[in-house]
């Protein structure tokens, strides 16, 4: 008859290595890296209404001049500052 092994859990660490600490989860809208992207898509946002003027341009003149209106906008937060 064959001997059958059992697995069994190995002691956890404790020093508390490989404990996730609690606290905010990146990216959720605050601090420094949040508002850039909530700023980023403010932006997308912005120049997807409307690029429809600028149908006549390429696409990479259409950024150019977006990007313009974009800066005098009210709708951009570092002109709401």
């Amino acid at each position: 008859m064959a001997a059958t092994t059992t697995k069994t859990a190995s002691p956890k660490a404790a020093n508390g290595a490989g404990v996730k600490k609690a606290g905010r989860p990146k990216g959720s809208g605050k601090g420094k890296n949040g508002n850039a992207k909530t700023a980023m898509i403010k932006m997308q946002t912005y120049f997807k209404a409307h690029r429809d003027e600028y149908k006549e341009l390429s696409f990479k003149e259409q950024q150019q001049e977006l990007g313009k209106k974009w800066k005098a906008s009210p709708e951009n937060p570092k002109n709401n500052a």
